[in-house]
């Protein structure tokens, strides 16, 4: 009922190798610009390749090299070359030989290019196959941009309402674009597709509802409830209209079926119960007489009505549709031993069972369902997120912990393009594209949001770029901040940032009624510290609004003294940012997080905040996280003692001996200690922070400043991500096996230290 789901990494690559194989490559004479005579070559060439690769890889790798080494004399700008190497290129992509494969594609790119008469189509076509190998290798950017080349090409390569560019545009947000997990983007893609699918007359019904449904779908995850309540409505009108003249085809009763169900699911989240049941019992209503379609709608309509009870808070209406369901499985018993049907669907609602269960607190029930759905369906990221919550619940936390940290590392396989919103007092570059920053002040703080895609497979060994030692906690690898990608910036007035970022504050359910803030430090551009927050935030699998506060950095190591006045000048910006936060979230807790001179901008904003005699945001401050502080022990301590004073004091501090920019720090400061200086491997202390050595986190070798492991080791990610969850609910000495307590030279203040 979702729709299809395509995640990042090999899944999302060796999606994209069928996308690119069943890519058509027709000559219709409606193109902008007209096909080339050696278009049709390349299509008799391509179809019975296809299937080969399909067929056996292997094989169509001795085939295209057989065909290349035939075309080997020919010249170096010849189509019928490129032709061959395509073939070899996708070959090699179908047998995973992605490095292999990578200069092919850009030599039958190089060539396309070339071509006269150009073919923008199969141009188009040699620029997917170039970005989807570019990805597989990890060179996002660059990927990116071979994508975005491809759909300009095609919208050169067909004419305004031709229905070969609507079928590009869906294609492109098929088998890119949801692949990135770019979600705003695909909703663009199918939209301006819809458009031309409906200028066109002989458009097929059937494919512009399965257009609608997929676009309705995605809209649905960007919380636009009613355009995709309307868009279901008009694909529910084109399949009564399939259904009267082929009454036969029960294959479209049951895309009826699926589309009613939606619709019920949004009124359901309308709180329309009325329309959420009238819409299902409509759905349950359509007659089957195949078995298997039948079973698939009995299913669906079950779904709806459990939707509906759940968000009515009748839980014990919903368990009955659930075990009701359950217990019409029997009937179909033959169909789930056959295969017919997946027996998955049995786990799914055995999953569903045990959440319902968990939300009565009945846990014996839960365990019960959620150890049927833990069998059945193995350790996917809602069992593992369900069976972590059971055993906290049950008292068993070190269970839990373990649970928690594999449902996390399955999750960050798939990409996700995050909304960070920021506030900076940088000087907007004019001559540049809006959201553009450059390292001067301004008077006034500029308000936004961007959208930084997180690629899968982030988290696995392929893609990790530092030498570190295996953990024990099995938190797979924390987020190389160098790999994400900015897709898109917004600058937006006050109106525009307080509806959005209280839209994201509804979605969020980890961090229910939370918001976090993230200060960057010193050296660090404006576009760096959207990377840094956004992987903060992923790591953290932070899902309220994130917020960064970008202050002019001059993004150069060689302007230390630079970088503290500027941040030093920027307090009282942030000050206020963060009363703009509160204004426009309207968060019971707003999370602070600063990273090296970030905490000279953080904590004497706290100052200002704690001493306003209004109070307006003092209990609004929740955690407070100081990573690698940049800041004098002196200072440090004396802004600390203001803030406590005045109630907020809730502040964990990770410091380390082996932090190179420490050390380069207290030359700059003229022998000056500083407060992320772990000094003879003991932090600095004080009544109210959790002090926390992180030295043998460090990462070997010369080069390795080790001034973001807080961010970059995901053992310090887990324990914040613990800070932050529980709070004031975590008592003070629990924290991670691998954080040992220990006493201090100035007993009775305590300590942690990193022991890995």
């Amino acid at each position: 009922m979702g729709g299809r789901r395509c995640t990042c990494g090999i899944g999302f690559v060796l999606a994209a190798v069928w996308m690119i194989c069943a890519a058509p490559a027709c000559a219709a004479a409606s193109a902008t610009v007209a096909p080339s005579a050696h278009h049709a070559e390349y299509v008799r060439l391509i179809e019975p390749f296809n299937e080969l690769l399909h067929k056996d890889p292997n094989a169509a790798v001795v085939k295209a090299g057989e065909l290349v080494r035939q075309v080997r004399q020919l010249a170096g700008n010849d189509q019928r070359r490129a032709d061959a190497l395509e073939l070899l290129a996708r070959a090699c992509m179908g047998v995973e030989r992605y490095r292999e494969a990578l200069p092919l594609a850009a030599e039958v790119v190089r060539i396309r290019r070339l071509a006269d008469p150009a073919d923008q189509e199969l141009l188009a076509l040699a620029l997917d196959l170039n970005g989807t190998i570019l990805f597989a290798v990890d060179r996002f950017e660059e990927a990116d941009a071979s994508f975005r080349e491809s759909l300009l090409a095609s919208r050169q390569a067909f004419a305004g309402h031709d229905l070969r560019l609507a079928q590009a545009l869906e294609n492109h947000a098929e088998g890119v674009q949801k692949g990135f997990g770019r979600t705003r983007y695909v909703v663009e893609l199918l939209r301006e597709a819809i458009a031309l699918r409906e200028a066109h007359p002989a458009d097929a019904p059937g494919k512009r509802a399965e257009t609608l449904e997929e676009l309705a779908i995605h809209e649905l995850r960007e919380d636009e409830y009613s355009a995709a309540d309307g868009h279901l409505a008009d694909a529910v009108t084109l399949i009564r209209g399939e259904i009267a003249r082929q009454p036969e085809r029960e294959e479209a009763s049951a895309g009826l079926a699926q589309m009613l169900v939606m619709r019920a699911g949004i009124a359901a989240r309308l709180a329309r119960k009325d329309e959420a049941q009238r819409l299902a019992r409509e759905a349950g209503a359509l007659q089957f007489t195949d078995r298997v379609l039948r079973a698939e709608n009995e299913s669906l309509v079950a779904t709806s009505l459990t939707l509906s009870a759940e968000l009515s808070d009748d839980l014990d209406a919903a368990i009955a549709e659930q075990l009701k369901l359950l217990d019409g499985m029997d009937r179909y018993e033959d169909l789930f031993a056959s295969g017919a049907l997946d027996r998955n669907s049995i786990a799914d609602t055995g999953l569903w069972l045990g959440q319902l269960y968990l939300k009565k607190d009945e846990l014996d029930l839960a365990r019960e369902m959620l150890t049927i759905a833990h069998r059945l369906l193995g350790e996917t990221s809602d069992v593992l997120f369900s069976l972590a919550e059971l055993e906290r619940r049950s008292g068993h936390d070190a269970i839990a912990l373990t649970h928690y940290q594999a449902a996390l590392r399955t999750r960050k396989e798939n990409a996700t393009e995050m909304t960070v919103f920021f506030g900076t007092s940088r000087t907007p570059l004019s001559s540049a594209p809006a959201g553009r920053f450059g390292t001067q002040a301004t008077a006034a703080v500029s308000l936004g949001s961007a959208a930084v895609l997180v690629p899968g497979a982030q988290f696995s060994e392929k893609t990790w770029l530092r030498a570190a030692a295996e953990l024990t906690i099995p938190a797979g690898r924390a987020t190389d901040a160098s790999h994400l990608l900015i897709r898109s910036k917004q600058v937006l007035d006050e109106a525009q940032f307080r509806v959005r970022a209280r839209e994201q504050m509804a979605r969020s359910r980890l961090y229910a009624q939370s918001a976090l803030v993230f200060v960057h430090g010193f050296n660090v551009s404006f576009d760096q510290a959207l990377q840094r927050g956004a992987q903060l935030a992923r790591d953290l699998n932070f899902d309220g609004p994130l917020f960064v506060f970008s202050w002019p950095s001059q993004g150069s190591v060689f302007r230390y003294g630079t970088d503290r006045a500027s941040a030093d000048a920027a307090v009282a910006d942030f000050a206020d940012f963060i009363g703009q936060v509160a204004d426009a979230t309207g968060a019971g807790k707003i999370h602070l997080i600063a990273h090296s001179m970030g905490n000279r901008v953080l904590l004497p904003g706290l100052v200002k905040i704690a001493g306003d005699p209004a109070g307006r945001l003092r209990a609004r401050i929740g955690e407070v996280v100081l990573a690698a502080p940049a800041v004098p022990e002196a200072d440090f301590a004396a802004w600390l003692d203001r803030i406590v004073a005045h109630g907020i004091d809730r502040f964990t501090l990770y410091a380390s001996s082996a932090d190179v920019a420490m050390k380069a720090g207290w030359l700059r400061e003229w022998g000056t200690t500083l407060a992320g200086y772990a000094a003879n491997g003991v932090p600095l202390l004080h009544d109210h922070v959790h002090s926390i050595d992180i030295t043998k986190a460090a990462a070997p070798g010369l080069m390795e400043l080790n001034h973001d492991v807080f961010a970059s080791n995901p053992v310090m990610s887990e324990d914040i991500r613990q800070v932050l969850q529980q709070g004031s609910q975590r008592p003070p000495d629990r924290r991670l096996d691998t954080l040992k307590l220990q006493r201090g030279p100035h007993a009775p203040l305590l300590h942690w230290s990193y022991e890995p």
